[in-house]
């Protein structure tokens, strides 16, 4: 196949994906959504792309997040975790761009290219996501013509993977951040109402503070909820009936 580049100076290209990248940095994007954005931005700026997909991967090879534009890119990134080989995962673990030029002939992961062959996949470029000499997981479109990429997708799909591994790290330490606040929230408000229980049952039966707690201990332990399950309860029903 002879491709034809369109006639968009590279240049031009980049500036494009910096102008959707830094739009993300501008909004509360969780992982899951960002992910999302990345494959959409990597199919519209590769020429002949027929899907595309990020994957996120842990140290222990354990695929942790991923995102696919089309049902094509999905089956044949499953194959790909199911069989342990394959260029994304080859693109991850030796932190190097991957080029297949004719999947059908790539003698590198015959089992996967064997198993993709049904999916019209012809070839592909994957490309490691890469922050602080870390590799997290991988961007990567496939074509369904052998030969469909040229140096010039390659450059534009690199230059996206190096703003996407800094667009999903800040994601994820942003998500993490929130979710150890809420844990901390609630777990702030769990001692809350449980201080609250035990004044309630210090005030009603004359109980110190200790035999206030093993009093919800004991509830929580006989009817398999936890403490703070026992002692909102107490602190409702308090409250209906002061109410």
């Amino acid at each position: 196949m002879v491709q034809v580049e369109r006639s968009l100076p590279l240049a031009q290209e980049l500036a494009a994906v910096a102008a959707s990248a830094a739009g993300l940095l501008l909004t509360e994007n969780t992982v899951a959504e960002t992910l999302k954005l990345i494959t959409s931005v990597a199919k519209s700026i590769v020429p002949y792309a027929a899907g595309s997909g990020v994957t996120l991967i842990d140290a222990n090879a354990r695929k942790t997040s991923a995102a696919a534009s089309d049902e094509v890119v999905e089956r044949a990134d499953a194959l790909q975790y199911e069989l342990e080989q394959g260029p994304c995962l080859s693109a991850w673990a030796s932190g190097e761009t991957i080029v297949v030029q004719d999947i059908a002939k790539d003698e590198r992961w015959s089992d996967w290219s064997a198993a993709v062959a049904p999916l019209g996949v012809a070839s592909s470029i994957s490309v490691p996501l890469v922050y602080a000499s870390e590799s997290f997981g991988a961007v990567k479109v496939y074509a369904t013509e052998p030969q469909a990429f040229t140096e010039r997708s390659r450059a534009v799909l690199e230059m996206l993977a190096r703003q996407a591994a800094v667009l999903l790290k800040h994601a994820t330490t942003a998500e993490q951040a929130k979710k150890l606040s809420e844990d901390l929230r609630r777990t702030l408000h769990s001692r809350d109402v449980i201080g609250m229980a035990k004044g309630i049952l210090m005030e009603r039966h004359g109980l110190d503070a200790d035999a206030a707690t093993r009093h919800l201990m004991k509830q929580a332990v006989s009817e398999g909820r936890t403490l703070g399950e026992i002692a909102a309860g107490l602190v409702e029903a308090a409250g209906r009936q002061g109410s």
